[in-house]
């Protein structure tokens, strides 16, 4: 193996995966065949419903055209107002030439049945009856129903069940074209069930086909549970829509390919819009197809074994040098002992690794110390770049930013565990007056020493920053009533104190104190931050030089000097 390069090794294994791609090609082929075996079922089952609705509708046209010859027939003009018994010989005529008629008799205008076939309804009024009322408008059909009048004359059908029919009916009209009587017959509704025997043959029985007959609004007339609706509405509309075509139905026990199609009338037969469905469950249609998958997908998985086992040997000598440099590895830095990784032998490309890797090592043993020291010196400038951000350059005091992180901080202490806290607010007095008459630069030495002065004077857990020109802010912790007052003085003192030299000047100036304790009735640190202002406002306002606490007396500073 020592002289196979990687990509001989390589080879070797994408022919065992080439096996493995067979398998899958195979399945990807019995798969594509079963979805072409579904194509050609439903088809068919679509080819089925086309055949049953033209024979429906071409039945129904050879009815509706009887209808309106027997009524329009030259040669029986005279016998409609003639003798009844020759009118129900004529009518039996009929009746014998087609004997899927049940019943065929005329009515007068008045709706009365002047003769029919075997005298059934004769002189009883059919003038409530849909076919009888359409009849007199012209030629028309009637939609499946039941027998209301006829049903006790012609018992029930052979299968025990009421008989059901469809009607034909056309006017009969004298030499001047006025209407004097009506031709009704009644189609057995069996006709339609001779249709679908002839078309299912004897797929109904060796292969689960089924072929159902609705009714337009999807209603069954011929099939399981008559007179149910096993399609939802959405689905009998897009029927409608498309005339015919073929889809999977899910809906029941198991899938069925479903082929459809509507029958939409003949020539001048309008049609009853009825949907002739064609099934057939996709258990037997892919049973033959079911049995090549498993043929082919058996095969591939006898090579894919093969593979395996192949792939197993070669793996083995393939991996055990890339094991070895592994182990090594994964022991630098938890052995003491081991710094480098061991010289394989295997292929050409895996001697190329173990070289790269010994060198690779060597170089990041070195570039280790780099990443320290550089590390080490991010940590330093972050540090300097938040002390830049977080520090007032002219006082060398937090800025307002620095201040609000701590004091927010503090607050949310004090919120948790009820830690006292204040807040000092100060401001320069006469500050302005500085800055018109000694110059900016005179302004700027003040608030250096005033810082310098403030600072000084506050305990190490207390915090000071500039907060804008010359004021200053103080956040003072484990403070009291009297504390606060104590502390505020003597930052007054302290201010008032000093001596500020500038050029051959010494300047001297006071500040005013604004103070506020937190309080419950405070939501954050600038509820405080605002009464200690308003304080303030109230310090400078009463003569400056002074100290005023939220909520305490005003100290003058005469009085605590």
């Amino acid at each position: 193996m020592r002289h196979w390069s990687l990509r001989q090794q390589v080879t070797l294994l994408v022919g065992v995966l080439c096996l493995a791609l067979v398998c899958i090609l195979a399945a990807g082929a019995a798969y594509i065949a079963q979805s072409r075996v579904r194509q050609i079922v439903m088809e068919n089952e679509t080819q089925d419903a086309v055949l049953t609705a033209s024979l429906l509708d071409r039945g129904m046209f050879e009815r509706f055209r009887e209808a309106r010859n027997l009524a329009a027939m030259p040669p029986l003009k005279d016998i409609w107002a003639g003798d009844p018994a020759v009118i129900r010989q004529v009518l039996e005529q009929l009746r014998t030439s087609y004997p899927d008629y049940a019943w065929i008799g005329y009515a007068t205008p008045d709706g009365t049945v002047r003769a029919a076939t075997k005298g059934m309804l004769e002189g009883q009024s059919v003038r409530e009856r849909p076919w009888f009322q359409d009849g007199l408008k012209g030629p028309a059909v009637g939609d499946v129903h039941e027998a209301k009048l006829l049903a006790t004359l012609l018992g029930p059908a052979p299968n025990n069940e009421p008989f059901r029919f469809v009607d034909v009916a056309a006017p009969v009209r004298d030499e001047t074209g006025r209407v004097i009587g009506v031709v009704g017959a009644h189609l057995s509704w069996t006709w339609a069930e001779e249709r679908r025997r002839a078309v299912l043959g004897s797929q109904s029985l060796s292969g689960g086909k089924s072929l159902w007959i609705l009714s337009g609004d999807g209603t069954m007339l011929l099939g399981p549970d008559i007179g149910s609706k096993p399609f939802p509405e959405e689905r009998v509309r897009a029927m409608r829509q498309a005339t015919a075509g073929a889809f999977e139905d899910p809906s029941g026990t198991e899938p069925m390919l479903t082929g459809f199609a509507v029958a939409g009338g003949y020539r001048d037969y309008p049609g009853l819009n009825w949907i002739v469905i064609a099934r057939q469950p996709d258990s037997v249609a892919f049973a033959a197809t079911k049995g090549i998958v498993w043929t082919i997908m058996g095969l591939g998985l006898v090579i894919a074994l093969i593979g395996l086992i192949c792939a197993r040997f070669i793996a083995r000598g393939v991996a055990r040098p890339l094991q070895t440099i592994i182990e090594a590895a994964d022991k630098i830095g938890r052995d003491p002992t081991i710094s480098q990784v061991p010289r394989v032998s295997g292929s050409a490309e895996i001697v190329r690794l173990s070289a790269a890797l010994r060198s690779l090592l060597r170089r990041a043993g070195a570039a280790e110390q780099q990443v320290i020291e550089a590390s080490s010196q991010h940590e330093k400038d972050k540090m300097a770049l938040r002390q830049l951000a977080e520090t007032d350059p002219l006082s060398g005091l937090l800025n307002r930013r620095g201040f609000a992180l701590l004091a927010d901080e503090a607050f949310g202490l004090h919120r948790r565990h009820g830690h006292s806290l204040a807040v000092l607010l100060l401001d320069i007095d006469f500050f302005k007056a500085v800055n018109d008459t000694y110059g900016h630069a005179a302004g700027d030495v003040v608030i250096q020493a005033i810082g310098t002065a403030l600072n000084g004077t506050l305990r190490a857990t207390d915090k000071i920053a500039r907060f804008g020109g010359e004021e200053f802010i103080v956040l003072i912790h484990e403070v009291d009533e009297t504390g606060i007052i104590t502390v505020a003085q003597n930052l007054r003192r302290a201010v008032e104190a000093l001596a500020i030299a500038y050029q051959d000047r010494t300047l001297s100036v006071t500040v005013s104190v604004g103070g506020a304790l937190a309080g419950p009735d405070d939501r954050d640190i600038q509820d405080v931050i605002e009464r200690a202002d308003d304080a303030l406002y109230k310090a400078k306002a009463a003569g400056r030089n002074r100290v005023t606490i939220d909520g305490l007396q005003i100290q003058l500073a005469s009085a605590v000097a």
